[in-house]
C-alpha cells in the first residue's frame, strides 16, 4: 500500500490467531500469505504466539519465516517481544532477569531482519539499559500502551519523562488504539448475552463503569441483583484487556512526538468502514498532525469472538485507514 501523509500501512500476525491455533494448515506461510493477499509490505511478527520454541526460536522457524516472506514478497517490520513476569510462579524477576528476556528477543529480532522490537513488562527505570541494548545492536524498541492504560496514565508520563532526558531515539512508544475505544464492541455485548448476561445489566455496567466502584464492588453489586456468570466475564474484562473510557486524544497529542510505530487495535469494522467504538479518525489525524511518520499496523482481536472473519475485517480496517489518511 502507498505511503499517505507519511503513513505506511501494514498488518500484525497476531489478527489471525483464531485461524493460526484452530487449523492445521494454517501455518506462518499461509498467514503471511493471507497477509500479502492483502496488498501490504510489512508485517509484526509476535514472537509468543508463533514460535514453539520461544523466548529461543529454532534455526529453522525462522527460516521459515524468513522464505515465506521472500516468497510472498513481504518485509518483517517489527518483532512482538514478550517479557513474562509470571513465568516463575512465586518469583519475582531481577533487572538483569528481564534485560536478559530482552535480549534474547533482541536477537531473535535481529536473526527476522526487523529493525523494530515491540517491548512490554519494561519500567521507566530500565529504559537506560535497554536504550543501550538497542543501540549497541542496531534495533528500535517501542514501549506498547495498551488498554487498561492509556496516554495520560502516571506510568505513561514517567515513560515520557525519561525518553525525553535521555534524547534517545532507540526507545520510544507503541500506542494500540484499543485505548482509545469508549463503548464495548455489540459483537462482545452480544456474546455476554448468550453467556446469560441480562443485556439491561450490561447497559448498567456500561453507564456505571466510571463512577468510582472498583472491580470487586461491580462485581458484587451485579451478583447481588441476579447477575450471573455472563455479567462476572463481562466486568472482568472491561476493567481489563476490554476497557474503555473517553478518548484522551489530547493526552495523545503530547505522545506523538515518542510513537515509533502504531498498533491499529480493532475489534470490529462495519460495512461502512467505521469502527464505532473508537474515534479512528481524530486519533489518526492527531498522529499526522504530531509530526509522526511510519508504519501503522492494523491488529484485529475480533477473533476473541471467534467470528472467523480476520480477513475481511482486515481488508475493511485497511480500506477505513486509507480513507481517513487520504481525507486529510
Amino acid at each position: 500500500m502507498a505511503t499517505i501523509n507519511g503513513v505506511e500501512q501494514g498488518v500484525s500476525t497476531y489478527s489471525y490467531t483464531q485461524q493460526f491455533i484452530e487449523r492445521p494448515d494454517f501455518g506462518i506461510d499461509t498467514v503471511l500469505k493471507h497477509v500479502a493477499d492483502l496488498g501490504v509490505r510489512r508485517f509484526e511478527l509476535v514472537g509468543a504466539q508463533t514460535f514453539g520454541a520461544y523466548p529461543v526460536p529454532e534455526a529453522r522457524e525462522i527460516d521459515e519465516v524468513l522464505e515465506s516472506s521472500e516468497k510472498h514478497g513481504l518485509e518483517p517490520f517489527s518483532y512482538g517481544g514478550y517479557v513474562d513476569l509470571g513465568r516463575i510462579t512465586g518469583y519475582r524477576m531481577s533487572e538483569d532477569d528481564i534485560l536478559s528476556d530482552i535480549h534474547l528477543d533482541i536477537m531473535t529480532t535481529k536473526a527476522l531482519g526487523a529493525k523494530y522490537m515491540r517491548g512490554s513488562g519494561i519500567s521507566a527505570q530500565l529504559l537506560p539499559r535497554v536504550a543501550e541494548l538497542a543501540e549497541r545492536h542496531d534495533v528500535t524498541i517501542g514501549l506498547e500502551i495498551h488498554a487498561p492504560h492509556t496516554p495520560s496514565d502516571p506510568s505513561t508520563l514517567e515513560y515520557m519523562k525519561v525518553l525525553e532526558k535521555l534524547g534517545t531515539t532507540r526507545v520510544g512508544l507503541v500506542p494500540d488504539f484499543g485505548m482509545f475505544i469508549e463503548r464495548p464492541t455489540e459483537i462482545a455485548i452480544n456474546r455476554y448475552v448468550e453467556l446469560g448476561a441480562d443485556r439491561d445489566r450490561l447497559e448498567w455496567i456500561i453507564e456505571n463503569r466510571h463512577n468510582g466502584m472498583t472491580e470487586e464492588e461491580m462485581q458484587e453489586h451485579i451478583a447481588s441483583r441476579g447477575g450471573g456468570e455472563g455479567e462476572k466475564i463481562a466486568i472482568s474484562e472491561w476493567f481489563g484487556y476490554l476497557s474503555f473510557a473517553p478518548a484522551d486524544i489530547e493526552g495523545f497529542a503530547a505522545m506523538v512526538p515518542y510513537v515509533s510505530y502504531v498498533h491499529g487495535k480493532f475489534y470490529h469494522v462495519n460495512e461502512d468502514l467505521d469502527e464505532p467504538t473508537i474515534p479512528y479518525a481524530a486519533a489518526m489525524q492527531t498522529l499526522v498532525k504530531g509530526g509522526f511518520t511510519g508504519v501503522f499496523l492494523s491488529e484485529y482481536e475480533g477473533h476473541a469472538f471467534y467470528l472467523d472473519d480476520a480477513d475481511e475485517q482486515l481488508r475493511r480496517h485497511l480500506a477505513m485507514g486509507e480513507k481517513i489518511l487520504t481525507d486529510m
